[in-house]
């Protein structure tokens, strides 16, 4: 990593160096592994996720006195392409929001039009937005009402993935706003969105499984007596 750190002044230095690292630590076995459960993974070297997040960590160490450079990092990173960049480019913005929130929020948001899969979705809604969306939800919520009326279902699934990180911070109270987000995608066609969307009630149901249970009966008209406090709250 010290000799990746020295080439940061040169970009297409530091990038070559980077994917030869990430090359040496790949597999194709790993490729062909995220392939079967990751449809439009697009390029990959196959680097395990813990050795990412170690990449991802050391370089946002180095982003605490650059963060100008470091967004511009997190951007050519992205814009690369391949999966394993996007994942450290997530890890970074996470790091990014505590103190940059507002251009946080703006790099990811620019990133929303060109996720492909499931997972690059999660990975920079539930770590590139994390922090943000936790301290400065009047900010992030109304961005997360745009982007659920998007086309594109990655589009809308991002929305909802975003609000999985506000019940991990132990100080959150759910609001009426969650729900009425939720309420706009809640017979989602796309099956991403409905998973996302279940996922959400799970996440804020851990905490505050009546608060989710009272939606539901309101949300779906007919449904028995009793909680589902079981099925909400289940990993």
């Amino acid at each position: 990593m010290v000799g990746l750190l020295e080439r940061m002044e040169k970009p297409q230095a530091f990038d070559e160096e980077l994917r030869s690292l990430l090359r040496s630590l790949g597999s194709p076995e790993n490729v062909a592994g995220a392939a079967r459960f990751i449809p439009g993974l697009g390029e990959s070297f196959g680097v395990p996720l813990p050795a990412l997040r170690v990449i991802a960590a050391e370089l946002a160490k180095w982003g605490k006195c650059s963060p100008s450079q470091a967004f511009e990092l997190v951007e050519r990173l992205w814009h690369n392409g391949s999966r394993d960049e996007r994942i450290i480019a997530a890890k970074v913005l996470e790091r990014l929001g505590k103190r940059e929130p507002e251009r946080t929020l703006e790099i990811a948001a620019s990133f929303v039009g060109d996720i492909r899969n499931w997972e690059e979705c999660d990975q920079l809604a539930c770590f590139g937005l994390r922090y943000v969306v936790q301290r400065h939800p009047e900010a992030v919520l109304p961005c997360c009402e745009g982007w659920m009326q998007e086309e594109h279902k990655w589009a809308r699934r991002f929305g909802v993935a975003v609000l999985t990180s506000l019940p991990r911070d132990k100080t959150y109270r759910p609001s009426k706003q969650e729900f009425v987000l939720l309420d706009t995608v809640m017979t989602d066609d796309a099956r991403e969105v409905q998973d996302a969307v279940a996922w959400a009630l799970r996440e804020i149901g851990k905490r505050h499984p009546a608060v989710v249970a009272d939606y539901l009966y309101t949300a779906t008209p007919g449904a028995p007596s009793g909680p589902p406090v079981a099925s909400l709250t289940r990993r």
